[in-house]
């Protein structure tokens, strides 16, 4: 009887054990989810596929994607501002991938429509200035329509887009996305060909409106004759124009303060 009763036991601990969640490799001390949606904004299935999406995110590229939303930010911290609460939360809660704690947090307080988004780690790598400007078009235009879902599912959709460029070697930034590098060719050849045509101008104006091509070079000589023994062409010497065209001084990378985070906030 005794040992009917210690192996049903463990049965039902073995059970109990199978059905426990188990934390995502990497992200044992992390105490949120991926999503975490306290102000309702999502139904149940739609946070659950969230999730499902965050998670695989993170654990592909070792960098937690992370959702919070509240309705006041002022209800779960001290914080003055939104930059700060999203700091405190990703602390407090030990959210990122590893040691370094490499990860991205988008942060939504309803109650002022305020938005924070926040990297640390390898997210400060992945995720610079310029790909944050980037990332937030993805989804200011579904958050100002109210379509939640559209907009989370284009920010993890693009997070991931990014993740996979800087594990390739090149984070989205001023110097490698595309519409930079091809409006910077263009520019460059306006220019080109604008310098081109002024120097023509130039040139064209500079010239002797009152000289005219006469037919017989006697008009040249002198009225007392003169007596060419010799003639001869030398070439002396040749003048070459160069002009600078000088870079853009905008620069790219990742501002991150003291603390080792940087973010980008806004309205929505």
């Amino acid at each position: 009887m005794k040992k009917r009763i210690l192996s049903l036991c463990v049965i039902l601990l073995l059970a109990v054990t199978l059905c426990t969640p188990v934390a995502a490799a990497g992200f044992e001390d992390a105490q949120l989810s991926f999503v975490t949606d306290e102000a309702g904004l999502l139904t149940n299935e739609q946070r659950l596929e969230l999730e499902r999406q965050a998670e695989e995110i993170s654990q592909k590229y070792q960098c937690g994607v992370y959702i919070i939303t509240v309705n006041d930010f002022t209800d779960y911290t001290y914080a003055a501002s939104v930059q700060e609460a999203a700091e405190e939360l990703y602390r407090e809660y030990e959210l990122g991938y590893g040691e370094q704690r490499s990860g991205e947090l988008l942060l939504l307080s309803m109650e002022e429509r305020d938005y924070y988004l926040f990297a640390d780690g390898y997210g400060n790598t992945a995720f610079t200035d310029f790909g944050k400007d980037k990332l937030a078009d993805e989804f200011l235009d579904d958050f100002s329509d109210d379509a939640w879902y559209d907009g989370f599912s284009d920010y993890l959709e693009k997070s991931a887009s990014m993740l996979a460029s800087a594990r390739g070697g090149k984070p989205l930034d001023v110097d490698s996305d595309p519409k930079i590098v091809f409006v910077g060719i263009g520019i460059c050849l306006l220019l080109g060909c604008g310098l081109g045509l002024l120097l023509c101008w130039l040139l064209k104006e500079s010239q002797m409106k009152s000289v005219a091509v006469k037919q017989d070079a006697n008009i040249y000589l002198r009225a007392d004759g003169v007596h060419i023994t010799n003639r001869q062409d030398q070439f002396s010497h040749i003048t070459r124009t160069r002009t600078k065209i000088e870079k853009s001084s905008e620069r790219g990378g990742t501002s991150v303060d003291s603390s080792g985070f940087s973010g980008k906030s806004g309205k929505f």
